[in-house]
């Protein structure tokens, strides 16, 4: 497309400069000669990019196609794999139900030490697998990480939560 681009405009002020000198109705003969060779010039250059454009065009129409067969092959391979994609399907649907409640578990965990002005959120990493909370990361006294563990142990969900919580120093 660049090179279509850079033709064009090449093409453009060729013609424009051959135009100007012939306006201008300069009698130089080495003008002359140049604004000749100028207007040669553009017309090679136009003929050029239609050449270009036209390939261009019959090979974005060739891409077309192989596009084409390919969105056919793969929708005869779903019609006759429909029922093995249905089946991975549900599994996928209970294993994203499932990250989406781990995931929904952690949000509620950090929402409650950003509000909680007992916890540090900024320097505890809370990861979710499944029922089980495992926190990591530094705190500043004993108290606050019995209210981490706390706090986690009050989200919906959680049944139990290990504490890699250490004190900074």
């Amino acid at each position: 497309m660049k090179k279509i681009s850079r033709c064009v405009v090449s093409s453009v002020c060729l013609l424009a400069a051959g135009l100007f000198s012939f306006l201008l109705g300069c009698e130089n003969p080495s003008i002359k000669k140049a604004g000749e060779k100028i207007k040669e010039s553009s017309v090679t250059t136009g003929e050029a990019v239609k050449e270009l454009g036209q390939g261009i065009s019959e090979e974005s129409k060739a891409i077309l196609e192989e596009v084409k067969k390919g969105a056919n092959i793969v929708s005869t391979e779903i019609k006759e794999g429909g029922i093995f994609v249905s089946k991975k399907g549900e599994v996928l649907i209970d294993r994203t139900k499932e990250e989406f409640s781990e995931v929904a578990i952690t949000a509620k965990i950090m929402a409650k030490y950003t509000k909680s002005p007992k916890v540090s959120a900024l320097h505890i990493n809370v990861t979710t697998v499944k029922d089980q909370v495992i926190l990591a990361g530094t705190v500043h006294c004993k108290e606050e990480i019995i209210e981490a563990i706390n706090l986690a142990m009050s989200v919906e969900g959680v049944e139990n939560v290990t504490s890699l919580l250490e004190i900074r120093k």
